[in-house]
C-alpha cells in the first residue's frame, strides 16, 4: 500500500526536470555531430500516443571487439539557470549550496566501466538503475562511436534536493496522519539515506530514526537500520544483503532481522471497534542465483530460511476474540522469472517524467514448510505467488494485468489459514498526449482469517467518497473511472501539474445473507488535482481529492477531502 502522507513543500525541497527542455520534450546527445565515417546516425522516433520516449534504437549497435572508451559524467545541478524561469535569487542560491551527488557514487551504479565490451543493453539499464535513485530526477545515457572505433559513453543526471523537512500531513478516510522531522537522502553527496520523525495517525504517535546505506563502503551491499519508539511499543530492522542490482548478477544473498510491538485497530464501518497488541517477530537469511534462460528471460532460484513469531495481548479496549499466537520456523524456496522488455514512456504514473515499463511478464513464488517439531505450533505449508504484465493493445491502449495469492495451509486443521487472492487489471485509453482515459477493475478474496486481519474498503484503497475501513468482509471489488488530465505546467517551478475527475465504485460483504445490508455496493464521484514535485520526492504524486458518496449513509459525510502522496498518478 502507498503511503499516504502529504509533505509540506518549501522551495528548498525540490530537484529538478532539466533533462527536458520547455517544450517537454526529451533532450538527447547530437549523435550526428562527429565527422568520422564510422558514426552511426538515427533519428529520433516520431511522437505517438504510447507516449513511448526515444530508446535503445539511439545507441551504436553492438560490432565485434568494440570496447567502451571514454565515460563521460554531466552532473546538472537542481535549477537550470540558464532558463529565465529559473535565473533568480532563490534558486542560484540553492544551486549554490547544494551538495551535488559525488561523481564516484554514479560511477559504481555503472553496469560497464572504460575498456570493457561494449553492451548496449549495459547502458540502458544502467541509466534505469540511475533513474531509480531517489537523490536524482532522472538520467540519460548517450553514446557514439569515435575515430578509433571505441564507443564513448555520456551520462548526464540531474540531482534533486534531498535536505528536506519532514513536514507532512494527510486525511483520507475521515482520518489523520501527520510527521515533523527531517531527512536527507543524499548525505554528504554519497547517496546515503538518514531521517528523523515524529509521526501521528489514528492508531499511535512515536519517533522514527532510519539509516540506509545502499552501497556500502562504494560496493553492492546494502544495508539499513531503523528504530521507532511509539506510543504503543517499539520497533527495530536490520538488513544486510548483496541483492541482484542487475539483471545479469549471478547472486545475492543476506540477513533481515525485524522486531515490532505496536497496538492493531479492527474496524466496522469505519469506526474502530475492538483493538489489542500484537508483537511480531521476523528474522531471515537467504541465498539466490541467477541465469539467463533466452529471450530475454532470467530466472532467479533462492532458498532460505525464516523463523518468525506473532503474540496477542488483550488492551482495555479489547473486545473482540485474540487471534491464537503463531510460530513459524521454516525453510524455503523462492522464484523469480521476469523478461527484459523495458521501454521509456511518460505520462502514465507520472507527469512529464520518464518512466521505465517493461511490457514483459514478472512472476514471482515462494514455498515453504513449517514442522510442528521445530516451530512448536502446528505444522503449516507456506506459499505466495504473484505474476504481473503490461501490453500494448493498440498505438493508444495499455493494458497492465496483475495477480497475487498468498496464505498458509494448516496441516493440523486441513484448511487453509490467512488465504488473501487478489487479480487487478487496469485500461489506459491515450486520446491525446495529454490526456486519458483510466479504468481499473480489482477484485479480492479472503478465507479463514485469524482474528488480527481484515478485507477492508474504504477512502484508503480506492472508494474515497467513503471514510477509512467503511465495509468490511471475506471478498471485495473495486472499480475506479478516471479521466486524466496531465497539464504541461510548472507550478512555481517545483511541481508538474496535472488532474482528473473520477467515479469509485465498490463493495465488500461476507457470504452471508444476514450481512447484506452492511455490504451493499457504494459510489462515489470526485475531482481531484495531482502535483508531481520536480524538485525533490521524484516519483511521488500529491494527491488533492474531493469526493462526494453517491450513498450516503448518516455516519457518512456528505464530502470527503482526501490529501494523500503516492507513487502513481
Amino acid at each position: 500500500m502507498v503511503a499516504n502522507s502529504f509533505t509540506t513543500f518549501i522551495f528548498l525541497s525540490c530537484a529538478s526536470t532539466m533533462l527536458y527542455s520547455q517544450s517537454g520534450q526529451a533532450q538527447s546527445i547530437d549523435l550526428g555531430k562527429s565527422s568520422c565515417s564510422n558514426q552511426r546516425t538515427i533519428s529520433p522516433s516520431e511522437n505517438n500516443l504510447r507516449r513511448q520516449l526515444d530508446g535503445d534504437e539511439l545507441l551504436p549497435e553492438k560490432t565485434a571487439n568494440a570496447r567502451i572508451g571514454n565515460i563521460n559524467l554531466e552532473q546538472l545541478n537542481v535549477f537550470n539557470t540558464a532558463l529565465e524561469e529559473e535565473d533568480n535569487f532563490l534558486f542560484r542560491f540553492a544551486n549554490r549550496v547544494h551538495m551535488t551527488t559525488e561523481p564516484e557514487v554514479i560511477n559504481n551504479l555503472l553496469l560497464f566501466r572504460s575498456g570493457e565490451e561494449y553492451e548496449p543493453k549495459k547502458l540502458s539499464e544502467s541509466e534505469r538503475l540511475l533513474r531509480r535513485q531517489g537523490y536524482l530526477y532522472d538520467a540519460k545515457i548517450d553514446a557514439e562511436i569515435n575515430c578509433n572505433g571505441e564507443v564513448d559513453v555520456n551520462v548526464v543526471t540531474r540531482d534533486l534536493w534531498t535536505l528536506l523537512p519532514e513536514i507532512s500531513f494527510s486525511r483520507s478516510g475521515g482520518e489523520n496522519k501527520s510527521s515533523i522531522g527531517f531527512r536527507e537522502s543524499n548525505l554528504l553527496g554519497w547517496g546515503k539515506r538518514l531521517s528523523f520523525s515524529r509521526t501521528t495517525d489514528a492508531d499511535r504517535s512515536g519517533y522514527l530514526f532510519v539509516y540506509d546505506d545502499p552501497n556500502i563502503l562504494s560496493t553492492r551491499y546494502r544495508g539499513r537500520i531503523e528504530y521507532s519508539d511509539n506510543s504503543d511499543g517499539k520497533r527495530h530492522l536490520l538488513e544486510l544483503t548483496y541483492p541482484f542490482y542487475s539483471i545479469n548478477t549471478p547472486y545475492s544473498y543476506g540477513l533481515v532481522s525485524y522486531s515490532d510491538q505496536r497496538t492493531e485497530s479492527l474496524y466496522q464501518r469505519g469506526e474502530v471497534y475492538s483493538e489489542f497488541e500484537q508483537k511480531t517477530d521476523y528474522n531471515r537469511i537467504h541465498f539466490g542465483h541467477s541465469k539467463q534462460l533466452g529471450n530475454s528471460w532470467t530466472q532467479r532460484l533462492s532458498v532460505g530460511y525464516v523463523h518468525e513469531q506473532h503474540s496477542f495481548n488483550k488492551t482495555v479496549n479489547t473486545f473482540s476474540p485474540l487471534a491464537d499466537e503463531r510460530q513459524l520456523s521454516y525453510p524455503y524456496v523462492s522464484g523469480h522469472w521476469f523478461e527484459d522488455h523495458f521501454i521509456k514512456v511518460r505520462n502514465f504514473d507520472s507527469i512529464y517524467r520518464t518512466e521505465d515499463l517493461n511490457l514483459g511478464w514478472n512472476i514471482q513464488s515462494l514455498l515453504g514448510y513449517s514442522n510442528k517439531q521445530i516451530s512448536d505450533d502446528d505444522s503449516r505449508a507456506i506459499y505466495s505467488f504473484n505474476a504481473r504484465k503490461a501490453h500494448f493493445s493498440g498505438d493508444n491502449t495499455l493494458w497492465r494485468f496483475q495477480a497475487s495469492l498468498d496464505g498458509n495451509w494448516n496441516e493440523k486443521q486441513s484448511k487453509v489459514e490467512n488465504l488473501f487472492a487478489s487479480s487487478q487489471i487496469q485500461y489506459y485509453l491515450n486520446t491525446t498526449t495529454k490526456q486519458s482515459w483510466y479504468a481499473k477493475i480489482r477484485l479480492d478474496y479472503a478465507k479463514n482469517l485469524t482474528h488480527d486481519k481484515q478485507l477492508s474498503l474504504g477512502g484508503e484503497n480506492g472508494l474515497r467518497g467513503y471514510p477509512l475501513d467503511y465495509q468490511q468482509g471475506d471478498r471485495s471489488f473495486l472499480i475506479n473511472l478516471e479521466k486524466r488530465y496531465y497539464w504541461e505546467y510548472d507550478l512555481l517551478q517545483l511541481f508538474k501539474v496535472g488532474g482528473a475527475a473520477f467515479v469509485d465504485i465498490g463493495r465488500a460483504w461476507f457470504n452471508d445473507q444476514a450481512n447484506t445490508n452492511h455490504g451493499k455496493v457504494l459510489k462515489n464521484a470526485g475531482i481531484g488535482l495531482r502535483l508531481a514535485p520536480s524538485r525533490a520526492n521524484a516519483g511521488t504524486v500529491i494527491h488533492l481529492d474531493i469526493a462526494a458518496p453517491l450513498d450516503k449513509s448518516n455516519d457518512v459525510d456528505s464530502i470527503q477531502w482526501l490529501v494523500t502522496v503516492k507513487n502513481t498518478f
